[in-house]
């Protein structure tokens, strides 16, 4: 499974937003300021899912744009998310005047909603679904199962029963890494490290990188992350 990291930070770095390309046909997560980097440095023609874990501005606040990119072709599409995600983009389509793509959602996209535990059949994937601690919020993580290896993201998410869950069915992690102080909202590096150093036969990224954790990954001994990087995972 091939993944790029469209953005591997949070919002209140210089650098993008957590967003990822799986493999070359799904797309997880659409941060605000991800669509330029997504359309312009990246083919989007292959694109057939979209995931969002959930619907805070830095993983959701572009997905109108993509909307009304992958629109114009000819094909359909499939969005796993939170409940509510139809009446989100519609709030955005109104919010930035474009209500006719209320008629592309009608007739291209299909909008599953996510439930704990619940798993999606979409082509050649398995797509699992867990409901992660994000404070109060409904967020999810995934487990992407493309019939050769498992995956996990996490999401936005302290530590919570799921994400065990997600770390033991998978090969590789795409964890938050956000704090250095235990929160009820993220994880904190030495949480990561922890679960690294438990969890041996799992390769573990750590993603939504803050001003705080981005310059310890290094000295911390966990995997390096960067926006535009490709990770192949095998």
């Amino acid at each position: 499974m091939l993944v790029t990291l469209v953005g591997n930070c949070c919002t209140w770095t210089k650098n993008l937003a957590t967003s990822y390309i799986i493999n070359d046909d799904i797309i997880l997560d659409v941060p605000q300021g991800s669509f330029k980097t997504l359309y312009n440095d990246y083919c989007l023609d292959n694109v057939k899912y979209i995931l969002i874990s959930h619907f805070h501005s830095d993983h959701f606040a572009d997905l109108h744009l993509l909307v009304d990119v992958l629109a114009r072709q000819d094909k359909k599409y499939v969005i796993v998310a939170p409940k509510g995600c139809r009446e989100r983009l519609y709030s955005l389509f109104n919010a930035f005047d474009v209500p006719h793509l209320k008629n592309y959602v009608e007739e291209k996209f299909e909008i599953k909603e996510c439930e704990n535990g619940k798993t999606f059949n979409l082509g050649k994937y398995k797509i699992r679904s867990y409901k992660m601690t994000h404070g109060s919020l409904d967020a999810y993580g995934y487990v992407i199962d493309d019939d050769t290896i498992k995956v996990g993201f996490s999401g936005d998410s302290c530590m919570c029963n799921s994400l065990i869950k997600i770390i033991k069915k998978s090969k590789a992690v795409f964890i938050d890494t956000s704090n250095i102080q235990k929160n009820l909202k993220h994880l904190t590096i030495d949480e990561v490290k922890t679960l690294s150093n438990e969890y041996k036969d799992v390769s573990f990224y750590p993603v939504h990188l803050s001003t705080l954790t981005l310059p310890l990954i290094k000295e911390s001994g966990l995997n390096e992350t960067y926006q535009g990087q490709v990770i192949e995972i095998n």
